[in-house]
């Protein structure tokens, strides 16, 4: 193995400041093992190389989570969700590294004594992740007898502001000298009571994230507060709370249920319930409003993508899932240019989008809030990595999301014809609530263009039902908040964010019929197959801006030293 070096990993750059920059190639420096290595490719979150530092079987142990992983593939899934949750700004330094002895692997079929606990354990397999506990021992089929050389990584965690508190461990790594790959690994941090595994990592994530964007505390906030006054308070809004809840609000529910999309009275089937026009309309228009939040189900994607690449032969998850990893993390062009991906191929934030959605339609903001202050952000433009320009061969650059790149229910939420729908409800909703009903004018009144009577009715519902005025606290949270992801969305089709700005403030400043517009006429998703179309590099500011029709076919053809991305 080359030799270790001590306390010299992944350390700050003392004029450069910040942790270090991307590896702009897949190559390592000869002079790091390859532990350092995996820190190395780690702490810039370039997960495809960090792998490449693993054999095909590797035997993986987190002792914070319950189960180990075993397969490179498995070992992929855990490193991508943990650096989706661990900030940027967090990084290793390795403090000591210790190299035994070349040794024969103790595993099964060997007849080398292994003691655990002060007593000697026999040839068995483990079973734990079934039903055993983490003293049982495990042997490879793969790597019978086989020499290995155990490394030991003494470690601790730092950001921008210098090491952090309870961020620090120790790891056991074994390495077959063959292939200078490691084998197994066994991660010990610091310990705590209980396991805290995945939960632990979203706590940290959610706190980084609150403290590192400040603005993300305004839904936080909104999201408590709106808890408390819709669930728990007294007299802020009419009606009772929720533990006090009568029969009439639950059968209000249902019968604002059975009127989904107006789809029953529209068709006057039975079941429709016969209620308020213009509480019908602020409701549906309000689910109206929470389905367009379909269209941005690109922020939240597992990397396999739809599979168009027919001549490769990969469709779906039936390409490795590491290997694909690799191949579309970084590509660097002839003039030196580096592409990456929005923040990775894969961006798994801490609440689903998907479930989101489909919870808005049942408890609106309730579940939009969170999913605002804990989602991950996309990579930001040259801005963010300019200091990370007088490094490697050239700078950095983030490239669009491609079409290719989409799950099946992401290209769904692509659909032009989405905010037109919508749209569409929207406007019925209105004409609903003004003029619907005209059969029942008795009870409501007449259209608002012959009488006051109906809106005068809507009024004493809003003061005196907890349910209505919800609703209509639901418009102004939307309204709000409804243009938070559109700046991240324009990012992921490399568009830049200082030009072609009006449609985006339509999509901000317009509640509803804005964010309608914007789902119509945003630009789509580039295909991997037309390459950088029509786009070219701004050097100074690093954004992807649309210049005529001139073709990259460098990139188009592969030419890249990457080459182009697979799928």
């Amino acid at each position: 193995l080359p030799p270790p070096q001590q306390g010299g990993l992944a350390r700050f750059d003392d004029e450069l400041g910040g942790p270090p920059p991307p590896l702009r190639n897949q190559n390592f420096d000869n002079n790091l093992s390859i532990v350092e290595r995996y820190y190395e490719a780690w702490n810039r979150r370039n997960i495809a190389l960090a792998l490449s530092c693993f054999s095909n079987n590797i035997y993986y142990d987190d002792t914070q989570f319950s189960k180990p992983f075993e397969g490179k593939d498995k070992l992929a899934e855990h490193l991508i969700y943990v650096a989706d949750c661990v900030p940027d700004s967090f990084f290793y330094v390795v403090d000591e590294l210790s190299v035994g002895s070349v040794q024969r692997g103790g595993r099964r079929g060997s007849s080398v004594p292994r003691f655990r606990n002060g007593r000697r354990v026999g040839d068995q397999r483990s079973n734990r992740g079934r039903g055993g506990g983490r003293d049982s021992i495990r042997f490879d089929d793969d790597f019978d007898g086989r020499p290995t050389v155990s490394v030991s990584a003494l470690w601790h965690v730092e950001n921008e502001f210098g090491p952090l508190p309870y961020a620090r461990g120790c790891s056991f790594f074994k390495i077959d000298p063959n292939t200078n790959l490691i084998v197994e690994g066994y991660e010990f941090p610091e310990p705590a009571v209980i396991k805290p595994g995945s939960t632990g990592l979203r706590t940290l994530s959610l706190a980084s994230k609150l403290i590192e964007e400040p603005k993300r505390l305004l839904p936080f906030t909104a999201w408590v507060a709106y808890i408390y006054v819709v669930f728990f308070s007294k007299g802020i809004l009419p009606g009772k709370d929720f533990f006090h809840t009568d029969p009439s609000t639950w059968i209000e529910v249902q019968n604002l249920s059975f009127n989904f999309m107006f789809i029953a009275p529209a068709l006057k089937l039975p079941m429709a319930a016969k209620l308020h026009p213009m509480l019908e309309g602020v409701f549906n228009g309000l689910l109206a409003w929470a389905a367009m939040f379909w269209g941005f189900l690109s922020d939240d994607r597992t990397g396999f993508g739809t599979g168009y690449d027919r001549e490769l032969e990969m469709t779906g998850r039936s390409a490795r899932y590491y290997e694909r990893l690799m191949q579309n993390q970084e590509q660097e062009f002839d003039n030196g240019i580096v592409v990456v991906p929005p923040v990775s191929i894969t961006k798994r934030n801490l609440i689903p989008l998907l479930p989101t959605v489909i919870g808005m339609q049942f408890l609106t903001s309730a579940f939009f809030l969170p999913y605002l202050f804990a989602r991950t952000s996309e990579r930001r433009y040259q801005s963010d990595y300019e200091r990370f320009d007088r490094r490697g061969p050239g700078p950095l650059r983030v490239r669009p999301l491609y079409r290719e790149e989409l799950d099946k229910t992401q290209v769904l939420g692509e659909w032009k014809g989405l905010g037109i729908l919508l749209g569409s409800i929207g406007l019925y909703a209105l004409w609903w609530g003004a003029g619907g009903r005209v059969e029942d004018a008795k009870d409501f009144g007449p259209p608002i263009w012959e009488s006051g009577k109906r809106t005068t009715e809507f009024m004493k519902i809003l003061a005196n039902d907890r349910i209505a005025s919800t609703i209509i606290l639901d418009f102004w949270v939307f309204g709000f908040f409804q243009g938070w992801l559109v700046d991240d969305d324009w990012r992921r089709r490399g568009r830049s964010l200082e030009e072609e700005s009006f449609l985006r403030n339509v999509a901000k400043f317009i509640p509803f019929f804005g964010m309608a517009a914007y789902l119509t006429f945003r630009p789509s998703y580039p295909s991997i197959k037309d390459g950088f179309d029509e786009e070219l590099y701004d050097e100074r500011t690093g954004f992807l801006r649309r210049r005529g029709s001139r073709r990259n076919d460098d990139f188009s053809r592969g030419r890249g030293r990457g080459g182009p991305p697979r799928f």
